[in-house]
């Protein structure tokens, strides 16, 4: 677990410049959501929109978006593949993403369609410098705002 200034991220996890984060399961599918800081940054989430099961997601390009009071996120997807199922959950309790973004405020599991995408996401050694670079950037100009 990478944690700086009370922000975590764990580390076996993968992640985009877009404050996703990837698992990559047993199965070999791929469940994905929204990391601490993100989280954090949004506030409260209020609404979460997600593609339904079956739709073909392309690495980068948007696939939902999450809404709090603050602003609307667009959510790019951090690998190619087909979404195969939607944490159906936040429909009803999308504070979910914000109380527990690492376990039941997952957002969707997809079938990869290409494994080595996961060498253009942020891992291992990398979180480290990517978080601290992201609190100050980030987070410094939210609190000047």
């Amino acid at each position: 677990m990478v944690e700086i200034e009370g922000y975590k991220l764990p580390d076996e996890l993968y992640y985009t410049d877009r404050h996703l984060w990837v698992k990559m399961e047993a199965d070999g599918t791929a469940k994905i959501g929204f990391n601490d800081l993100a989280q954090k940054l949004i506030g409260k989430v209020m609404f979460v929109r997600l593609p339904k099961e079956g739709m073909v997601l392309e690495q980068g390009k948007d696939f939902g978006t999450v809404e709090s009071m603050k602003w609307v996120e667009r959510l790019k997807a951090p690998l190619s593949g087909t979404v195969k199922e939607v944490n159906k959950d936040l429909r009803m309790k999308p504070k979910l993403a914000n109380d527990d973004p690492y376990g039941a405020g997952w957002f969707l599991s997809i079938q990869p369609s290409n494994t080595a995408e996961l060498n253009n996401l942020i891992h291992g050694d990398a979180i480290g410098p990517f978080l601290q670079k992201e609190i100050e950037e980030k987070v410094k100009k939210a609190k000047k705002a």
